[in-house]
C-alpha cells in the first residue's frame, strides 16, 4: 500500500517467506487473499505480481459505477433511515474527527477504514443488501488509498465536511439533498485524486504492463 513493492514487481514467495521467517505456506495463503482483494495478480507460470495502479480511465470508470451506487443508495436510505443507523453514521464522523492527519498507509489506514465504514453504512441504510454487497465487492477504499495515502490533513478535513452534509440530508429524510451531497462528495473525491496524480506524477501504468 505504501508503494514498497511497486506496482508490476514480481513477488517472490520463497524470498517472501525467507524475509519474513516464516514457512512459504502462510505467504502463499496471504497472496492468494490479497488477489482476491486486487492488490495483487496471479499468472499461470509467472506467479504473483503486484497489481499496477488503475489508469486513469479505470479510475473514472470506476467512479462512474460508484456514483451510480451510493447516489442511489442516498435516495433510498433518506425516507427510510431509522435511529440506529444515523446514530452508526454519526460515531463514524466523531471517530474520525479524532484522528490526526497522518502520511503514508500506516498513518492514513485507520482514516481510509472509518471513511470505508461510513460508505458501507451509508450504502446498508438503502435497505438492499445486494446493493451493499455489490458495492463492497468493488473494493474501493483499497483502490482510493493507492493514490490517496500521501494527502494527509487537507483530505480528511474536506472529506469529513462534505460527509457531514451527506449525514444531516440522511437525517432531515430528504432524497434530493442527500443524492445531490453524495454527488458534490464524490465529484471532489475525483478532483482531489486527479490533482494528487498530477502533483505526484503519479503515471499509473497500463494494465498487462
Amino acid at each position: 500500500m505504501d508503494g514498497r513493492f511497486e506496482p508490476g514487481s514480481r513477488l517472490n514467495i520463497n524470498a517472501l517467506a525467507a524475509a519474513l521467517r516464516v514457512s512459504p505456506t502462510p505467504v502463499r495463503e496471504v497472496l492468494a487473499r490479497l488477489a482476491a482483494e486486487k492488490l495483487v495478480m496471479f499468472e499461470a507460470f509467472k506467479g504473483y505480481s503486484v497489481s499496477p495502479l488503475l489508469t486513469p480511465g479505470q479510475f473514472a470508470d470506476m467512479m462512474h459505477v460508484r456514483h451510480l451506487l451510493e447516489t442511489d443508495a442516498a435516495r433510498h436510505a433518506a425516507p427510510r433511515i431509522n435511529l440506529p443507523d444515523l446514530l452508526a453514521i454519526e460515531r463514524t464522523l466523531k471517530d474520525i474527527e479524532t484522528l490526526e492527519p497522518a502520511r503514508g498507509f500506516q498513518g492514513y489506514r485507520q482514516f481510509n477504514q472509518l471513511d470505508q465504514k461510513f460508505h458501507e453504512l451509508l450504502v446498508g441504510a438503502s435497505g438492499n443488501p445486494f446493493l451493499l454487497e455489490t458495492y463492497c465487492a468493488m473494493n474501493v477504499h483499497i483502490q482510493l488509498a493507492r493514490f490517496y495515502h500521501e494527502l494527509g490533513e487537507v483530505d480528511q478535513h474536506d472529506t469529513l465536511t462534505e460527509h457531514y452534509s451527506i449525514y444531516r440530508a440522511l437525517g432531515a429524510h430528504d432524497p434530493d439533498a442527500a443524492v445531490q451531497a453524495v454527488q458534490t462528495h464524490l465529484n471532489r473525491v475525483e478532483a482531489r485524486i486527479y490533482k494528487l496524480i498530477e502533483t505526484h506524477s503519479v503515471r499509473p501504468a497500463q494494465k498487462g504492463n
